[in-house]
């Protein structure tokens, strides 16, 4: 498959003529004749070999059906699909150990990708759900790792989407910003730990994300409306 990322030009593929342009993706499908007829120059692309594609329904390493033509356009997915395929390529060409093992994860990440952009008919289908898997995404992430520093260009880069996207996708889904979705879910956590444990007030704030007793104990206050031992006090009662 070939990604334009910069420039036009004109290729052939199976017989058809497919004018490229910037943010286009052509897939050089297995015994499928092609050529590169024309380009405009500067032109820049990013270009990634596959085997083995199995997808329901369509012939094996088809993306698409035999007589489709074999284009998609991303539009605003595109920043995220090259995003991707570059990291696909570093991962390949690496030296570290299990280098091919991450490539062929992203690899199976992309192709997950792109099937949810060109296998769903209907933009708003295919952008909601886009924006679903990235809210989910970032929330398991959040619910899975409160205890460790999480920011929103973390979230955006582990649900490949853009952060302004995100940000907006959860709000609309949850009513709340990813944020302050980690605050409320980490002071969840800590009044669990305050009904349930006789830890001291450093430690939970500790265990919940938080270096600063002060400014957990200041938090707490603001949200839940009472301070940790408030809380912990009135449970009692």
């Amino acid at each position: 498959m070939l990604l334009i990322e910069k420039g036009e030009g004109r290729f052939e593929v199976g017989g058809t003529t497919i004018e490229g342009k910037e943010g286009m993706l052509l897939f050089y499908q297995r015994g499928i004749w092609h050529r590169e007829d024309s380009l405009k120059h500067p032109f820049h692309s990013i270009y990634i070999g596959f085997d083995n594609l199995r997808i329901r329904r369509l012939e094996n390493d088809f993306f698409f059906d035999r007589d489709a033509v074999p284009v998609l356009h991303l539009g605003e997915h595109f920043p995220v699909v090259r995003s991707l395929m570059l990291k696909c390529l570093d991962a390949f060409y690496s030296n570290e150990p299990e280098s091919r093992t991450i490539a062929d994860h992203l690899l199976g990440i992309l192709f997950a990708k792109l099937s949810g952009i060109a296998h769903y008919k209907g933009q708003n289908d295919k952008t909601e759900r886009a924006g679903g898997d990235a809210v989910l995404t970032a929330r398991r992430y959040i619910e899975e790792r409160y205890r460790e520093p999480i920011t929103l260009d973390r979230l955006a880069e582990v649900a490949y989407v853009n952060k302004y996207y995100l940000a907006h996708s959860f709000k609309e889904q949850l009513g709340q910003s990813p944020i302050q979705f980690l605050i409320r879910y980490r002071l969840e956590v800590a009044c669990y730990y305050l009904r349930a444990t006789e830890r001291s007030i450093g430690e939970i704030a500790e265990q919940v994300g938080y270096q600063s007793e002060p400014s957990f104990y200041h938090l707490f206050r603001r949200v839940i409306g009472v301070t940790p031992l408030q809380y912990r006090d009135g449970r009692k009662e």
